[in-house]
């Protein structure tokens, strides 16, 4: 506490009312409302990156970068819906991409070992459904949630073949390239951590770092594939930012894996959890099959 007296006394802010949201502080003074949070890592060194690349769409903090607390301007966000809201957040995803996408020289040790460690889950994740399916079977009576499974299991085995389709696939072709691109990846891309306003902010960078590209476009459907029109979303940001050959690979495989079920808690609980396993396979792949629709057509017109 002592500590935060101490920022707030050092840029002149004299707060009138204080609230908090999650982990930040709201601090209202007579003239602006501001957000102090403490610390979690060094952001400067990202802050300075965007700068340099004229990415605009992220809220710098107004404090000394060695301050231990975050101190930003409180943005009041626009009242929009939620499918608009991601719009906006693909078109500002897309630009971070385009504006800091760089080529470096491909590590093979790190291509392997990105590829045992996703065939291992998928050999993982099928041995274990082979035998939840095997220890179902054999019972006399089936919870409402085992008999669900049971009877779209073939889904899931579906989803996991063609994941290990793909990541082999993927591993060919990166052994037979000399170079990949990769960007600075927000890698916590939510519509929790996207104000809208006059001027739209990506917010929470503590997860940044370069990467692949698929993770953040990955990561943002697995949060909301039960919440919004994804195929939509993936389009805009394709055309704005399309994956390339060993790209959608790599997403395809990553996209399709799914989680591993447990039934300890009650009957309905545990059919929810099949539910929304069984969603989210059902939307991945149709966002494949779509994706692959689309790649057809467009050789198709491009011979004819």
């Amino acid at each position: 506490m002592n500590k935060e007296k101490e920022i707030l006394k050092k840029y002149n802010i004299i707060p009138i009312k204080i609230s908090y949201k999650n982990k930040i502080k709201i601090i209202k003074t007579n003239k602006n409302t501001y957000c102090l949070k403490l610390k979690e890592n060094d952001t400067a060194s990202i802050y300075d990156y965007l700068k340099s690349h004229n990415f605009p769409h992220y809220l710098n903090q107004i404090n000394d970068y060695n301050d231990p607390y975050e101190l930003y301007p409180y943005i009041l966000e626009n009242k929009i819906d939620k499918e608009t809201k991601a719009i906006d957040l693909m078109y500002t995803l897309s630009l971070l991409h385009n504006k800091t996408t760089i080529y470096r020289n491909i590590d093979l040790d790190k291509i392997k070992q990105l590829y045992e460690k996703t065939t291992n889950e998928i050999n993982y994740l099928l041995t274990y459904y082979y035998d939840l399916q095997d220890s179902i079977e054999n019972k006399i009576y089936m919870s409402p949630a085992e008999y669900l499974l049971i009877r779209k299991i073939n889904y899931i085995y579906i989803s996991l073949n063609n994941a290990r389709h793909d990541i082999d696939n993927w591993y060919k072709l990166k052994q037979e390239s000399k170079t990949e691109r990769q960007v600075l990846l927000h890698n916590n891309a939510s519509l929790e951590h996207f104000l809208e306003s006059d001027n739209n902010y990506l917010i929470n960078w503590k997860k940044s770092t370069m990467g692949n590209v698929i993770n953040d476009f990955l990561h943002f459907f697995q949060l909301e594939y039960n919440n919004l029109e994804i195929e939509s979303l993936y389009n805009i940001y394709q055309s704005k930012y399309q994956y390339l050959e060993d790209e959608k690979l790599l997403f395809n495989a990553k996209i399709q894996i799914p989680w591993k079920i447990t039934f300890k808690d009650s009957n309905y609980i545990n059919t929810r959890k099949v539910k929304d396993l069984l969603n989210y396979l059902e939307k991945a792949n149709h966002l494949i099959l779509k994706e692959h629709e689309k790649n057809q057509k467009t050789q198709h017109e491009k011979f004819n």
